[in-house]
C-alpha cells in the first residue's frame, strides 16, 4: 500500500513539473523570453507559484530546462548518426532530415531562443538573456554544429567530398535549413519534410551546376 502511494506521489510530482514546462513552451513561444512572466506560466499550468518555484530557481532556469529537454532526444540521434558507419552522404542526408522534423516541430521556441542570442550579439540591449546565459545555449549549437563538421570531415578523409572549410560548410548547410524552417518553405508533414531534405541535400552536395547529359 505504502508503495503505491509513493509511486501515485512520484508520478503525480513528474506530472505537474511536465504541466508547467508545456506552459512554459506555449507562453515562451508566444510572448519570447523577455515578455514571458513567471506569473503567466503559471496561470496557464494552473498551478501555485509556490510550485512553480519548487522546481525552477527562475525564469531563466525553466527556459533553460525547456530548450534542454526539447532538444535532448534530438541531440542524442544527431550524436548517433554522426559516430555511425554509414556512408557520409548518407549521414548528412538523414542528418538534414532530422534538423528539419525537429526545428519544424520546435520552429515558435527556437525562433525566440535565436532572436535572444541575436539580440545579445548584437547588442541591442532589449534586456533578455545576459552574457553569460547566453554562453550556455552557444555552446550547444558549437556542438550540434560540430557533429556535421565531424561528419564532413569524414567524407573529406574517405574522399567523398572535396577539400573545403568544414566549419564554413556545415555553417552554411545549418543556416539553409534553419531559414527553410523559419520562413515556412516546411510543412509538419512527412512529405513535406522528405522533399526538403532531398533539395538541400542536392543543392548543398552536388550544387547547381548542370551535368554532363542533363
Amino acid at each position: 500500500m505504502g508503495r503505491g502511494k509513493e509511486q501515485g506521489t512520484a508520478d503525480d510530482s513528474r506530472s505537474k513539473r511536465q504541466q508547467i514546462l508545456d506552459a512554459a513552451y506555449v507562453i515562451f513561444s508566444r510572448n519570447g523570453y523577455y515578455r514571458a512572466t513567471v506569473d503567466e506560466i503559471i496561470a496557464l499550468a494552473e498551478t501555485g507559484k509556490g510550485t512553480v518555484y519548487n522546481y525552477f530557481v527562475n525564469k531563466e532556469q525553466l527556459f533553460y530546462t525547456l530548450i534542454k529537454e526539447r532538444s535532448a532526444g534530438f541531440e542524442a540521434e544527431l550524436e548517433k548518426i554522426a559516430e555511425s558507419d554509414a556512408m557520409p552522404l548518407d549521414r548528412v542526408q538523414t542528418m538534414v532530415r532530422l534538423f528539419l522534423e525537429f526545428y519544424t516541430t520546435n520552429a515558435e521556441l527556437w525562433r525566440v531562443l535565436m532572436h535572444e542570442m541575436r539580440g545579445l550579439n548584437c547588442g541591442e540591449g532589449h534586456g533578455g538573456l545576459t552574457k553569460s546565459q547566453s554562453t550556455k545555449y552557444q555552446e550547444r549549437f558549437k556542438h550540434t554544429i560540430g557533429l556535421l563538421e565531424k561528419v564532413l570531415q569524414d567524407g573529406i578523409r574517405q574522399k567523398s567530398f572535396r577539400p573545403c572549410e568544414v566549419n564554413k560548410a556545415a555553417l552554411g548547410l545549418f543556416s539553409v535549413i534553419i531559414m527553410m524552417v523559419f520562413q515556412g518553405f516546411v510543412e509538419k508533414n512527412p512529405e513535406s519534410i522528405e522533399k526538403v531534405t532531398r533539395s538541400i541535400s542536392d543543392i548543398f552536395l552536388y550544387g547547381m551546376v548542370r551535368k554532363d547529359g542533363e
